[in-house]
């Protein structure tokens, strides 16, 4: 912007012809004076325009001739900017000039630039003053002149400061990782007089740690003076548990940069993850500067989210002592953060959980709890064991077992099959050439369908299923979501059902063999599907649901609920029913590759959709039942406490539910 307008003044005077004016003529003439613009130095206006020109377009030269005495380290100063800034954009402006008063004039100047690394550009104001010596008007600079709190021996410069990582947050916005500070404890081998005493006392201080202690105690070749990892906990458990794990039993405690603790330990591992150590082969990856000790994402939300969660270090522009090896700035002129971080919003329910790791203590065998929300499929919780084993919970693929035979009876009432009505339940039956048998050879006779679902018929299924048909059945899976994938940005499987080929095929598929694949978390949004009728797409993240839904057949959810309630209070599944619960669910013994069973239990409770998986483990009646009671225990009695509700390959060989 300009100090002042030009002005050019045009005078001309205009006679046609010849005018007659008191006994004078006057000729015709054209006068066009034009006012000369004041050149710099004779006038403080202009002397200020062209210097703010020249400094805006960086012409060092030019500048110091409008200088009074331009002092010798006056280029360096304006080259030190650009140099310790590396602007990409560089705007100087003036104000109005004041009034020339006794020799002297100023003008308000801004200063703008933009800087790549900060996202709002960068302004300060200064002040150009001007004296007039023998009838020159010129500068009168200082280092004050570029900013006014710039002096010798000061320059410009940009700082970096680390951010913490961002937390991953519960749905109520706890923090499952992250928000606090967080303590490292260990141990130095050498100091360590008895393994199992400390293993104990890990137990008793921090309950869940005692598997990593042991494990880590009871390695080989340790270095008797290094420092061993063994769990991370908040500040504040730390703190509670430093009476038990003493110095004096070789514990020892650090901290690290970016070190996570989640809520509890182990609490919901699987998905939210790990930050640690970097391995050997990732501090190669990160190259040469890298430390040992260094933080890294190692699985879960933390890793897929790593760069969300950390963003980049915040850039503050200012001016501080040249030299300073702190790099600290005296005078901070603006911040920014080129990749902002924030935090991960979870669906994940802290009471629901705390239920689901309280329900799986003890639990030695490969298994896994989902619970989702059945009014819009939000997972609410999940757990896989073992804590250092994969994703089972997620991403495990498993043949679904008699948990099928609800899919199965949806389609059968959907097509006027009503509880009450009767069907055969032989001990043995063959459904296109393949021979079908129940459990322990249970033989009901002609029984109703509501029974035959409790005590999970298998040949009353298979049957039934090879009558459906094929497209009957795929279009029923359908409905509760298989072939569709669940919104999650972790490593996850849904349900796949290839549609039978053959009645042998369709009886196998219709009590959940044959080539039926399916994960817990699938299960799970199975089960809530029959809360409400109708099935949701599982998801995690807040921001990503809720997602698709699908309506089951007309009038079969609530026919579904009385079913799956019988199963629990008269069925295969009583080892599920708690008292005072209203607990509902279907039982599963899933034949696997190589002849494993897999114990299932699916069921629902005040709303949510859950499943419990016990790897090769049995009979889902003897099994998985009892766990899943006890998961509902731990849910009426976290929920009471806090004071809210919480949101085969081959088909022939004996299966049950």
């Amino acid at each position: 912007m300009r100090i002042r307008d030009l002005l050019a003044v045009v005078v001309g005077l205009l006679v046609v012809g010849g005018i007659a004016y008191g006994g004078w003529i006057y000729l015709s003439e054209t006068i066009d004076p034009v006012a000369a613009e004041p050149e710099p130095g004779e006038d403080a206006g202009a002397t200020a325009d062209a210097y703010l020109d020249a400094w805006a377009a960086n012409e060092l030269s030019r500048m110091a001739s409008l200088v009074r005495e331009a002092p010798e380290d006056f280029d360096d100063h304006h080259r030190q900017l650009i140099a310790a800034l590396s602007p990409t954009s560089f705007e100087v402006s003036g104000g109005d000039l004041a009034e020339p008063l006794d020799g002297r004039a100023t003008v308000p100047v801004t200063v703008a630039l933009e800087l790549e690394e900060v996202a709002d550009a960068i302004s300060w104001d200064t002040e150009l003053v001007l004296l007039r010596d023998r009838g020159v008007w010129a500068v009168e600079w200082s280092p004050a002149t570029i900013h006014p709190e710039l002096r010798a021996g000061w320059g410009f410069a940009t700082t970096s400061i680390p951010v913490d990582r961002e937390p991953i947050l519960a749905t109520d916005g706890t923090a499952l990782a992250g928000g606090e500070p967080a303590v490292i404890f260990g141990f130095r081998p050498g100091s360590v007089t008895d393994v199992d005493e400390l293993v104990r006392a890990f137990a008793a201080a921090i309950p869940g740690s005692e598997a990593a202690a042991e494990r880590a105690l009871n390695a080989e070749n340790l270095n008797e003076d290094w420092f061993y990892e063994v769990v991370t906990v908040s500040q504040d458990r730390a703190e509670a548990a430093s009476d038990q794990l003493r110095e004096s039993m070789g514990v020892r405690t650090r901290t690290a940069p970016g070190a996570r603790a989640l809520f509890d330990p182990g609490f919901a591992r699987h998905v939210v993850g790990v930050v640690a150590d970097a391995t050997a082969e990732q501090l190669e990856e990160l190259g040469p500067d890298a430390e040992i000790g260094t933080q890294v994402a190692q699985f879960g939300l933390e890793a897929v989210f790593d760069e969300q969660l950390t963003g980049s270090d915040i850039i503050q522009v200012g001016i501080g002592e040249q030299g300073d090896e702190d790099g600290e700035l005296r005078v901070v002129l603006g911040e920014g953060q080129s990749d902002p971080s924030s935090a991960v919003e979870t669906t994940i329910d802290i009471t629901v959980q705390r239920a689901i790791e309280a329900a799986l203590v003890g639990i030695e065998d490969p298994a896994a709890i989902v619970v989702v929300d059945g009014a819009d499929g939000a997972i609410r919780g999940s757990a896989s064991r073992p804590l250092g084993g994969f994703n089972r919970a997620f991403s495990g693929r498993y043949p679904p077992g008699s948990t099928f035979k609800l899919i199965t009876a949806e389609a059968l009432i959907a097509t006027g099959l009503n509880p009450d009505d009767e069907v055969a339940c032989p001990a043995e039956t063959t459904v296109g050439g393949l021979r079908v048998p129940n459990s322990g050879d249970r033989d009901l006779g002609t029984t109703t369908f509501a029974t035959a679902f409790d005590e999970s018929c298998n040949t009353t299924f298979a049957t039934l299923g090879a009558q459906l048909g094929g497209d009957a059945l795929t279009e029923a899976a359908g409905r509760f979501g298989f072939g569709i994938e669940p919104l999650v940005p972790l490593n996850a499987f849904g349900g796949s059902f290839p549609e039978p080929v053959d009645a042998a095929e369709a009886g196998a598929a219709a009590f959940g063999q044959a080539r039926v694949e399916t994960s817990p978390l699938h299960l799970a949004s199975v089960a809530a599907a029959t809360v409400n009728g109708e099935w949701h797409q599982p998801y995690l993240l807040g921001s990503e649901g809720p997602g698709e839904s699908l309506a089951l057949a007309t009038g079969t959810a609530e026919t579904l609920r009385s079913m799956l309630r019988s199963a629990v209070s008269s069925g295969t599944g009583d080892a599920a029913d708690v008292a005072g619960q209203e607990v509902a669910g279907k039982t599963g013994t899933a034949q696997g590759e190589g002849g494993v069973e897999h114990a299932w239990f699916i069921g629902t409770w005040d709303g949510l959709g859950f499943a419990v998986l016990i790897e090769d483990g049995g009979s889902g009646g003897e099994i998985a039942a009892p766990l899943a009671g006890r998961l509902v225990e731990e849910l009426a009695r976290l929920t009471a406490d806090d004071g809210d509700d919480p949101d085969a390959d081959e088909t022939g060989d004996e299966t049950e539910g």
